[in-house]
């Protein structure tokens, strides 16, 4: 009976043994977080293969950043190291079973630029690649259109033109033609978009994917206007997931928000997203364009910001979100194909005495 028992016990054993070898090494290579202590850091965004770190002073020379990769990965340098970040670290990311590796590019400032021209863009992605502004702070819903339609993507709705007020490019939001996916379920449209914030897609509820908002640092000021050029013209025929609507015209989205977070690091994961932007309890100012009507010509805007509350940095940060849209109601599969929306030489307009 005793060697019953332990005739059963090692074969249990050495079952459950091969299945923990036989259990496939993670095959990510990512940077998960890049941190600095609450002292020093103002801001940390990672995109694609670059991070960017806004931090207070101007000495990058000893930094010695916490770094969290995917399970079972390995980072050089390791997290932890001082170094001189002066001109940008290169780490490369390896993963645990050894076969994939990502090189990240990070680089420091003390500055954050509340003048947007929209200029440059590079296309963004690993296998499957999407147009993005070379501003990290900047995203766009064309990582989840790539996903939904495996890469197989013509013409993104978030893209450069030429057709620039000034220089040589603005940003282009164009409303185009979904299709059925098995896990979103029929998407009429997709919405061209662009947000200072984050994308991270979210199947189950996908108007959280959008991330919105930035660190907005007290060294900034009170954002008091924001101006900027735009254009827009509607598609013929709105529709949604029921079909068409009917006596309706599509209608663009221009604004800004100003919002509290918790203070320090926590903050910098707190996000409103597109079901709560414009109603949460957490928001202190906007700063919204409420006339919609089509624009042939290039037309200028001068949206004051209106607080609810005075900002307190001493309890609070708070973060500035930044939001285009050729179809207003596009976070929830709502709009027009072929409404174009073209902005350029966007501006915040701070204060920079706080009361």
């Amino acid at each position: 009976m005793k060697f019953k028992i332990l005739f059963t016990s090692l074969l249990a054993l050495s079952l459950f043994s091969s299945c923990i070898k036989d259990e496939p090494l993670n095959k990510e290579a990512d940077i998960e977080s890049f941190s600095l202590p609450d002292s020093i850091l103002i801001n940390s965004v990672i995109s694609d293969n670059k991070v960017t770190l806004v931090i207070k002073g101007t000495d990058y020379k000893k930094l010695a950043p916490q770094v969290v990769v995917t399970p079972g990965a390995t980072i050089t340098p390791a997290s932890g190291d001082t170094l001189d970040f002066t001109n940008g670290v290169t780490y490369t990311v390896v993963s645990e079973d050894k076969k994939y590796s990502k090189v990240y590019t990070v680089s420091v400032t003390s500055s954050i630029s509340l003048k947007f021209d929209f200029e440059d863009w590079f296309m963004e992605g690993g296998l499957w690649k999407y147009p993005a502004l070379d501003d990290d702070m900047w995203s766009s819903a064309n990582q989840g259109i790539m996903m939904a339609k495996l890469g197989k993507v013509d013409v993104y709705p978030t893209r450069s033109t030429e057709d620039a007020f000034s220089g040589k490019h603005a940003a282009l939001l164009e409303t185009q033609r979904g299709g059925t996916f098995l896990v979103a379920g029929y998407v009429p449209i997709f919405s061209g978009s662009l947000f200072r914030g984050a994308f991270k897609l979210n199947m189950a509820s996908p108007p959280q994917s959008a991330l919105f908002g930035q660190i907005h640092p007290k060294e900034s000021g009170k954002p008091i206007h924001m101006t900027g050029y735009y254009k827009y013209a509607p598609g013929d025929t709105l529709i949604n997931r029921n079909g068409i609507v009917p006596n309706k015209v599509d209608e663009f989205s221009i604004y800004a928000v100003v919002y509290k977070v918790t203070k320090g690091s926590e903050g910098l994961n707190e996000y409103l997203n597109g079901e709560n932007i414009l109603t949460s309890d957490k928001l202190v100012g906007k700063a919204i364009l409420e006339d919609r009507s089509p624009k042939d010509k290039y037309t200028k805007f001068d949206l004051p910001f209106v607080y609810t509350e005075e900002l307190n940095y001493d309890l609070y940060d708070y973060k500035l979100a930044v939001v285009f849209a050729s179809s207003k109601n596009g976070d929830f599969y709502e709009g027009a194909v072929g409404s174009k929306l073209t902005v350029d030489n966007v501006e915040v307009v701070c204060e920079y005495e706080l009361n």
